[in-house]
């Protein structure tokens, strides 16, 4: 047995009240056929509920067998375990406890394997904390020039042209008309809001029936309330989107930009035709290039 555990037996005797409250507290009277392992595991179970436990030293030479030092990391914490487990049964053994006379004689053994040995009992009585997944980070697409304003003014002008707007206001006029017919009427009022409409069509988008593919759409359709975070959340989940393009004092239409034409077919394909509201179904196709 080395002097230094003989020291350190002796400083943690009781000595009557003479010793202040400190970190560490001398544990003896343990069960001596207990093995060393076991008997640390065991301590810091029991003592771990009243504190953070930063060490525990227990000894199975012949001096120091039945004995032990548990390290706190908070005197409060210390003084409420000597407190509450004075006299416990503990291996069929009341234990009996004291401050050790100074926590340098008692943690004289090196800090770096007190918490060495410390976290791997820990980790033998404790279950290991779930790891968080970290969501992969979708990079922001590549930066690309903006697109021909040209086109754009087109487009704006066209769709505020008065030859659409007649045939829009026609379109609608049948349509209400259409509403107020009995069941038996309406057949052939039918056909001439699909005639008004077909018109209608024929006017305002003439360059969409052969337009080849490039990287724009052009949606019409779209409810008067239609945002541009409500058209982003809807395109920009196929490859490729850029960026959406609302009409300045018109409704009811945008341009949506892809960096590729394989994305934005892609997106013409799998919403034209796309239920927007309960009453509106867009119309997605090739914009003019």
């Amino acid at each position: 047995m080395s002097n230094t555990t003989e020291n350190a037996m002796t400083i943690a005797t009781p000595v009557g009240n003479s010793i202040p409250p400190n970190h560490t507290i001398y544990v003896n009277n343990l069960n001596g056929k207990i093995k060393k392992q076991q008997l640390r595991k065991s301590l810091y179970n029991l003592f771990v509920s009243y504190g953070r436990v930063v060490g525990i030293i227990a000894m199975k030479g012949v001096k120091m067998r039945g004995q032990a030092f548990i390290v706190f990391d908070d005197i409060q914490n210390s003084t409420a375990a000597l407190r509450s487990l004075q006299g416990i049964m503990f291996y069929d053994k009341p234990m009996r406890l004291s401050y050790a006379k100074r926590d340098s004689d008692a943690i004289r053994h090196s800090k770096d394997q007190i918490a060495e040995k410390t976290a791997a009992l820990a980790a033998t009585s404790q279950p290991e904390p779930k790891q968080r997944k970290e969501k992969p980070r979708i990079p922001p697409p590549p930066t690309q020039p903006p697109p021909d304003r040209t086109v754009h003014e087109q487009h704006i002008a066209m769709m505020n042209s008065e030859e659409v707007n007649r045939a829009a206001n026609a379109v609608a006029v049948a349509e209400a008309e259409l509403q107020e017919l009995p069941l038996r009427d309406r057949t052939r009022r039918i056909q001439s809001v699909i005639a008004a409409q077909t018109t209608l069509i024929g006017t305002a988008v003439p360059m969409m029936t052969e337009v080849q593919s490039n990287s724009t759409l052009f949606v019409t359709n779209l409810p008067n309330e239609t945002t541009r975070e409500a058209l982003e959340e809807l395109f920009h989940q196929y490859s490729g989107y850029l960026d959406v393009r609302l009409v300045p004092g018109r409704e009811g239409i945008a341009f949506i930009d892809f960096d590729n034409e394989i994305g934005a077919s892609s997106a013409k394909d799998a919403l034209n035709g796309f239920k927007i509201s309960a009453t509106n179904l867009i119309s997605v196709s090739f914009a003019k290039k």
